[in-house]
């Protein structure tokens, strides 16, 4: 009787242990595919997260420089609000 459970494991070890062992290097194989799509989702969302920041920085630099120029601006002097020049003595025109 013992030969018998002996042989029918033995049988059964010949088809179940390539089959387990398949499965397992399967499910590794999905397990590495799985986290590399994670990564890959990762440094996409990073990316894009960097993108954002860099062009809301740029967008502040802009507003900032425009304020610092509208700050030193001055109002530009016309012909009539000027004072005439003073005839050079000693120039072509004189």
């Amino acid at each position: 009787m013992t030969e018998s459970i002996y042989d029918a494991l033995a049988s059964l070890s010949v088809f179940a242990l390539p089959i387990l062992a398949v499965a397992v290097v399967k499910q590794r194989k999905l397990e590495k595919q799985r986290k590399e799509r994670e990564a890959r989702l990762l440094r996409e969302q990073l990316t894009a997260l960097a993108c954002e920041r860099a062009v809301e920085s740029d967008r502040l630099a802009w507003k900032d420089s425009v304020k610092q120029s509208l700050a030193s601006w001055e109002p530009i002097k016309f012909a009539e609000d000027t004072q005439n020049r003073a005839v050079r003595k000693w120039g072509r025109h004189a």
